[in-house]
């Protein structure tokens, strides 16, 4: 005979004895039958099956666990101490839209007025003086249940236990339950990974994390906000809600310029089979495919369009890009423009770690798009939330108020998780390609460099002469600084949206000094504090420039890779980006391993290389990886001889594509 152990606690819902016995779904299934919720419930923190704290709530438990042939003499020990349960002398009902709350009076004026001020919170309550009692939308049941939880159970109870809210409120702590879980009880995790089975190709799967993510959005029937930290992988888990539910077509992704072709390279890696567009322009044409990429900033030319193909989902990428409200300059266009389009869809779901980024005024057209009945009133919002005052001139809605309502209020709502909450489910490495996609203005000094070395090289062809010795390798070399150059800006984008949404410190890799005296000098100029090592940076200095970097006084570090390489520390930073490429595999991986080191806070190292498309990067992508591999199987190292045969590959490459002849 099994016997149970106990473990009491309390979560946000009030105190609770947590049930420790051996994994069985069966009996799980009982008690959830004979005892309902919120009597018995799954807390996915602690991983347990857990009662209500109340005598006769924990007997009724062992009678049943009895006639299981559990041995629940653990248990009974407990009930002798635990308070009795509250008086029924709250209930509630519902009226249409409504759900009215009677509670009796309480002689406590602390805690009566808690209690008022909790219900007078609600957006939409309303006193009835005829009844003497207050009613608030039945969609904030839950809100209010989470409110009242701990100041006064009697009538949270009354709130749950109400038949025709107990359903939505159970489905809204679901979600508020694994809003910040990395893993799903066993049987929810069979449940999404059964989902996913078959969709996507072979050999690719997502984390347990980020499964976690597709059942939370599933369970909000694809409205929510995915508010995850940058690299955990938002972008991948909306792709895996989008797969399990392919009707919802077609879609849209509304994101930033700087990462369109970064969706269109995911959707066509995990959905090969879906047909995708990016818009590039304002004056390209929609068409009706299964996904439909653009960025912000063309949302106010297309959206009428865009409103034509009547998708099904749209996707927020950085869903903070529509905070601004109020005036006609473009960032309030774009927001106009994009809400008009979301708000005709039945699904909207917004990705962004920074939903709020200073002020709750900027995260309420993100509410409004996810729960519209919840959060109708700009001005009800902002007097609640805002800490409004009038100027003399209006109202300044700058400040905050009432945050932890807030909170409690959007939980339901939002998944939010930490790299170092998901941590021990991640590789101790992922390495992540940014395409960068170029203006025919960005493009003109590489096309103008590469169509020079090619009619140069084009010459000793037709004339029939021998190829001056590196000359190869000096074409490979002048393009690949001429695109670090070019790339400069784009990194300073991805840096200031990286510090944005983390405020982490990171280290970025170049190999030419004027690209990395560019990127010091435009980061700078963006308000983040920044230092640089390079060769010319002596043994005392840079000991000092490390220094402070582990200390948190230097936001971006750019380093010469090859200088920076080895010996030094960077362990303050979890993140690295590289701007240019080395000839040799093990270079990088030395470069990438100053930031994974004993001592490390999160033991994961997430590396970032930007690739202009279409350009001898991508050239240096496939040949730098297939020589990563050789090196990992054979030498599980490196030496001078990868460099030779690096060069060697590219230029067989060029050679093929360009169809001279390989001598």
């Amino acid at each position: 005979m099994e016997t149970v152990t106990v473990e009491m606690y309390k979560d946000q819902y009030g105190k609770r004895v947590g049930l420790r016995y051996r994994y069985n779904p069966d009996t799980n299934q009982v008690l959830k039958e004979r005892l309902g919720f919120p009597k018995f419930k799954w807390d996915s923190e602690k991983k347990l099956w857990s009662v209500q704290a109340y005598p006769q709530v924990v007997a009724e438990a062992c009678e049943i666990l009895d006639e299981l042939s559990y041995d629940t003499s653990i248990i009974r020990t407990y009930v002798q101490d635990l308070p009795a349960a509250p008086r029924q002398d709250c209930w509630t009902k519902v009226k249409r839209t409504r759900l009215y709350l009677h509670w009796p009076f309480i002689p406590d004026a602390e805690l009566r007025d808690s209690v008022r001020l909790a219900v007078r919170s609600i957006s939409g309550r309303k006193f009835h003086a005829e009844e003497k009692c207050w009613s608030i939308p039945v969609a904030q049941a839950r809100t209010l249940y989470g409110l009242l939880s701990d100041i006064y159970s009697p009538l949270a109870d009354a709130i749950v236990e109400n038949e025709q809210v107990s359903e939505e409120v159970e489905k809204s702590i679901e979600r508020v339950e694994i809003s910040g879980a990395a893993e799903l009880s066993d049987k929810r995790m069979e449940e999404v990974s059964q989902l996913l089975k078959g969709k996507f190709p072979e050999g690719l799967d997502l984390y347990p994390f980020q499964k976690v993510a597709v059942a939370f959005a599933n369970m909000s029937q694809g409205r929510c906000l995915i508010g995850d930290e940058m690299g955990i992988g938002k972008t991948i888990s909306t792709i895996g809600y989008a797969a399990i539910h392919p009707t919802d077509r077609p879609a849209v992704v509304v994101c930033p310029a700087n990462v369109k072709f970064n969706w269109k390279k995911e959707l066509n890696r995990w959905l090969p089979n879906e047909e995708v567009q990016v818009v590039e322009s304002g004056k390209q044409e929609i068409e009706m495919t299964d996904f439909v990429i653009i960025n912000y900033d063309l949302m106010h030319k297309k959206q009428d369009e865009l409103r034509a193909i009547a998708p099904r989902l749209v996707i927020l990428d950085e869903s903070h890009y529509i905070k601004n409200s109020g005036s006609k300059n473009k960032p309030v266009q774009r927001t106009v423009a994009t809400i008009n389009v979301a708000r005709s869809t039945p699904k909207v779901i917004a990705l962004s770690g920074t939903a709020i980024s200073s002020r709750p005024k900027e995260f309420f057209n993100t509410l409004n798009l996810m729960r519209p009945n919840q959060f109708s009133s700009f001005w009800d919002f902002a007097q609640r939330y805002c800490d409004p005052y009038h100027d003399g001139f209006g109202w300044n809605f700058d400040g905050a108020s009432n945050i932890l309502e807030l909170n409690e209020r959007t939980r339901d709502l939002c998944i939010r998780r930490l790299k170092s909450e998901v941590l021990p489910e991640l590789p101790p490495k992922t390495r992540t390609f940014i395409p960068v996609h170029l203006t025919k203005k960005e493009r003109s000094p590489y096309d103008s460099a590469q169509d020079s070395w090619y009619q140069r090289i084009d010459s000793y062809y037709m004339d029939g002469a021998p190829l001056p010795k590196g000359i190869m390798l000096n074409m490979i070399t002048d393009l690949r600084h001429i695109c670090g150059q070019i790339k400069v800006n784009h990194a300073v984008d991805w840096l200031s949206e990286y510090h944005d949404q983390t405020g982490k410190p990171i280290v970025v890799f170049t190999h030419h000094r004027d690209v990395l005296a560019r990127m010091a000098e435009k980061i700078e100029a963006k308000g983040m504090k920044v230092n640089t090592i390079s060769g010319d940076t002596n043994s005392k200095s840079r000991q000092e420039i490390v220094d402070d970097f582990q200390a948190n006084n230097i936001d971006v570090l750019i380093c010469n890779t090859i200088a920076a390489k080895e010996g030094i520390t960077l362990t303050a930073a979890d993140t690295v980006l590289f701007i240019e490429r080395e000839w040799v595999p093990t270079d990088e991986e030395q470069a990438e391993d100053r930031v994974y080191r004993i001592g490390q806070e999160s033991q994961h190292v997430h590396a970032v290389y930007l690739s202009i498309a279409g350009t001898i990067d991508e050239h240096f992508d496939r040949v730098v990886a297939e020589k990563r591999a050789v090196v990992k199987a054979v030498l599980d190292g490196g030496n001078v001889e990868q460099r030779k045969g690096l060069v060697a590959e590219l230029v067989k490459r060029l050679k093929q594509e360009r169809g001279w002849e390989i001598k």
